[in-house]
């Protein structure tokens, strides 16, 4: 899978040593066809996005990620934690924080990770608190990468359910980020993905510091 921006990579669960080792300040920009998150359509068309983040050399990092949302809403994520490897087995430990500017609520997530060659296993522990009360749900995902292609499948726990695959491709062409994915979600009940199956595209470019 390409690098497109540290908070995809976190979404994804891809967020290693491999990684970090690209350490410094950077910003992205971008453009998606439709803003699918976690299986999820976030949007009724096209969304803008961008970001900021920060790798230190020791495997630190942080970063602010923003991006449209439908009806003029608009979304804005602060993360950070720690990703390291040991024995060729990578690893990650973070905090993700989901906010919005017209939503009387939020998301907060324990990010974790472990990967071992191209297969990468996440598991994300959250709360969203809004006027209704809290709902704690867990998200767990399983990739497969292979030559800028990757496999996801993806479900939900605790008060939520749902479940997903994500099948896309990535590539750096003239300094320029381009990816493409198929989506099927599986809607069961009190879901948080979105029945059926989409294609998506999204194009970003990244600015090193």
């Amino acid at each position: 899978m390409m690098k497109p921006m540290t908070k995809a990579l976190i979404a994804a669960g891809l967020l290693s040593a491999s990684v970090v080792a690209q350490a410094g300040l950077s910003a992205n920009i971008g453009a998606m066809s439709d803003y699918y998150y976690r299986g999820l359509d976030q949007t009724t068309g096209g969304s803008m996005m961008g970001g900021v983040d920060y790798e230190h050399d020791n495997g630190l990092y942080v970063g602010l990620w923003t991006a449209q949302m439908a009806d003029g809403e608009f979304e804005y994520d602060i993360y950070g934690g720690y990703a390291g490897e040991v024995e060729s087995v990578s690893y990650s430990v973070g905090y993700t924080g989901y906010f919005y500017n017209d939503y009387n609520g939020d998301y907060q997530e324990l990010n974790l990770s472990v990967g071992y060659g191209p297969v990468t296993l996440a598991h994300n522990i959250g709360t969203n608190n809004d006027d209704a009360g809290d709902t704690d749900y867990t998200f767990t995902s399983l990739t497969g990468e292979y030559e800028g292609a990757y496999l996801t499948y993806g479900t939900y726990g605790d008060d939520v359910d749902g479940d997903y695959f994500e099948l896309g491709y990535g590539v750096t062409y003239e300094g320029l980020d381009l990816s493409v994915a198929y989506i099927d979600g599986d809607d069961e009940g009190d879901s948080w993905v979105s029945d059926g199956e989409t294609i998506t595209f999204a194009i970003s470019k990244t600015f090193d510091f």
